[in-house]
């Protein structure tokens, strides 16, 4: 079996797409339940190495148009990100440039009493760098190698190959 640029391409996608599937399944993640009233807060935190992307989700089992309010801390309670989250799943990211704790801090912006559940975690992105860019050389010669194959076609006669 002769493997051309197009085959190597894709089999580099593919190790490159697994590889990020796999690193970032095994990444450090924490969840919780939260059963808040309302204007009530409620925190959950892990640590993050230096220079990471960290993450979160929060999900709103019985959502009726009212959001949440987050606030992602660091050590020293310096802001790192904060908004409201106003749909049923809401995912941020947010820079780790110091190695430490971070924390998300809820609070509740609905009249009634709701459930939450959140979930804080890393992407690894130092270690997901390489298989992403085992990816991306297998992208540019899939592009590569398509333009090869296609510069020599014109559009009004395909199945000609003029030179």
């Amino acid at each position: 079996m002769r493997l051309s640029i197009f085959k190597i391409s894709i089999l580099l996608i593919i190790i490159g797409a697994s590889g990020t599937g796999i690193i970032f399944s095994e990444a450090d993640r924490s969840s919780q339940l939260m059963s808040l009233k309302q204007t009530e807060s409620d925190e959950i935190g892990m640590f993050f190495e230096e220079n990471d992307i960290g993450y979160f989700t929060i999900t709103i089992s019985e959502f009726q148009s009212q959001g949440v309010y987050y606030r992602v801390v660091d050590e020293n309670f310096d802001t790192i990100s904060k908004g409201i989250a106003e749909t049923k799943m809401s995912i941020r990211y947010f820079d780790a440039k110091e190695s430490g704790i971070y924390t998300i801090v809820l609070t509740n912006l609905a009249q009634e009493k709701m459930n939450y559940e959140v979930e804080i975690g890393s992407t690894n992105a130092l270690i997901i760098s390489i298989p992403a860019g085992v990816m991306f050389v297998g992208g540019l010669l899939l592009l590569f190698s398509s333009y090869m194959k296609l510069k020599n076609y014109r559009i009004a006669q395909p199945d000609e190959n003029i030179k």
